[in-house]
């Protein structure tokens, strides 16, 4: 356990101290990780799974798991690549479990205009109020669910969450090169995709 803890306001705390301070038991510097940290790990496990109803229980599972583990993280290694390899472990075992059993798709569950969903409307809606930038935001996010899982992860951990690609390589355990790769291609697919949805 750390004990050269600064007193610094929490608040003002960097992720990588909350870390610290939750391994001495303070769970109010968790309470602050869960808050900086849940919006984007819903969008992320949205993205990648699709499924509100698998995210919002995986999503309760990440920060669990990042409570219960919490001795496992050594300071000062990114909190952002930690908990985001615990989304992307979970997110992997949900599709593994799904491709078991019977799938079931983003039309099935009707999503749009589920408050907080993550649907592409409504994220494109809480972005903008300009309808032409509203209507590419959505365009562009449909898109991206039509990509190849690996391309698809790529860019929600490069682009969507500003990772690094040595983050990046640490959370999915793939080499930068192929993950430069899978952006590449990724983007490139995207761009047609979007080139001939016009």
């Amino acid at each position: 356990m750390p004990t050269d803890l600064t007193p610094v306001a929490l608040g003002k705390a960097s992720d990588e101290e909350l870390m610290r301070r939750t391994q001495t038991g303070d769970k109010q510097a968790f309470a602050l990780i869960y808050e900086r940290y849940n919006q984007s790990v819903l969008s992320f496990l949205y993205r990648m799974l699709g499924n509100i109803e698998d995210v919002e229980s995986i999503g309760q599972e990440v920060f669990l798991r990042a409570f219960r583990f919490a001795p496992t993280y050594r300071y000062p290694a990114k909190l952002s690549t930690w908990i985001f390899t615990i989304a992307r472990n979970l997110a992997i075992n949900n599709i593994r479990r799904r491709k078991r059993s019977p799938v079931r798709t983003i039309t099935e569950l009707k999503l749009e205009g589920a408050d907080g969903s993550g649907d592409a409307d409504f994220v494109a809606a809480q972005a903008t109020d300009d309808a032409e930038q509203r209507e590419e935001i959505s365009r562009v996010l449909k898109a991206l669910d039509d990509l190849p899982h690996d391309q698809k992860e790529a860019i929600m951990l490069g682009i969507f969450q500003d990772l690094s690609y040595a983050q990046m390589e640490e959370i999915t355990g793939a080499k930068a090169v192929t993950l430069r790769s899978r952006m590449f291609h990724g983007l490139k697919r995207l761009g047609n995709m979007l080139r001939n949805d016009v």
